[in-house]
Parts: C-alpha cells; structure tokens; sequence
C-alpha cells in the first residue's frame, strides 16, 4: 500500500474516506520536474516500441542526478518487449534481466503489476506510464514522534464483528532534485494516407 502510493498514489478517488492525500505522501510519477523528469517516448506505428523505450533510457540516462545505481520499476510488457529484441540472425539480444539492466545502467529491474494502464493527458496528448526510473534511498519518509503507532479495538454491532486498527502518522517525498525518471509512450499515427499517391494518367 505504502509502496504504491510512493509511486503512483494510492488509487482512491478524492471522495474515498481511506485516499492517501497525496500532497502528504507525495507519487513520484505525478512529482514536481524539479525532482521527477519526464521523459516521453513518441512511438509511431512502424516503431519498434521496446527499442524506443530502451534509446530513451540510454540517451536520457545523464540527466539522473540520484543517489547511486537506482532501480526500474517497469509494467511486465515492457520489460517482455525489450527480453524479445532480437538481432539481425534472430537471436535474442538480451538472455536475462540482469543483462538488460546492465544495458540501462540500473542496480535491478523490477516489474510492477499496478503500473499497468496507467495514463495522463497533458496538451491533447495521452501518455501511458511504462517505467519509473528511481532510488528509493532518496524517498525520505517522516513519522510522528519517532514512528508511534496507536492501535483500536472496537466491535461493531451492524456486522457482528470485531474490529481492529493500526494507526500510524506519515509523511514522505522525494528529497533530492532530479532523482527520478518517468518513461512514458505518446503513440502517434504515422501511416500515410494515402494522399500523395501520384494521379493517373488520362487515355
């Protein structure tokens, strides 16, 4: 729950009692550029998505300023295209994980299941989540008086049951500017239209 809510936000609606407020536990995906870059990845219809994904990486790698080797955390379809790169000869270009993070210069990927189909609309254009580039070191999270916890006991009649709960006060965000990466895809339609073809020739 925690983790989710560092990285993406909880979920919730606005409305639901239980949202985690994120200006309190703030989502590295939706963070401030001064502390979480965004690097958007235009595919076309002929492009190779994976190798897209993977130029990006690369070639926006020197703008990380975070502590350390960070790590990926990426939807399973990305990581699976990129495992699926195959060169001229048919073989697979990268035979594991470890070798693709290698090539990204990351300490580990990570794929996460609630990442999935995750979007955002910024000026007419939609970007799909596909990879959150970050060390969590540099995710500080404050507790109240040292990380007291409270807990209730209570029984509720409506339900015939006992009810209990943990409490804990949090606060958290990323602390270091430009320690975080956002790769997202903003696919376009290139095919022609078909509109320059020649005229034929009249008899």
């Amino acid at each position: 729950e925690m983790a989710r809510a560092m990285l993406l936000g909880d979920g919730r609606t606005a409305g639901d009692d239980d949202k985690i407020n994120p200006l309190n536990i703030i989502p590295i995906y939706s963070d401030d550029d001064l502390y979480s870059i965004k690097v958007p990845v235009t595919v076309g219809a002929t492009d190779s998505k994976a190798e897209k994904f993977i130029d990006a990486v690369i070639k926006n790698r020197k703008k990380y300023k975070g502590t350390g080797k960070p790590i990926l955390f990426a939807t399973d379809d990305v990581i699976t295209d990129c495992l699926l790169l195959k060169d001229r000869n048919g073989r697979y270009i990268y035979k594991s994980i470890d070798e693709l993070a290698t090539t990204l210069r990351v300490a580990s990927i990570e794929t996460v299941e609630v990442m999935e189909n995750i979007t955002r609309s910024a000026e007419g254009t939609t970007y799909e989540l596909g990879a959150i580039m970050v060390n969590p070191y540099d995710y500080n999270i404050g507790t109240n008086k040292g990380g007291e916890t409270h807990f209730f006991q209570d029984f509720d009649i409506d339900f015939n049951q006992e009810k209990y709960l943990e409490e804990v006060r949090l606060s958290g965000g990323l602390v270091k500017p430009h320690s975080a990466m956002v790769i997202e895809f903003a696919t376009v339609d290139d095919t022609p239209s078909g509109d320059d073809d020649e005229p034929e020739a009249e008899g």
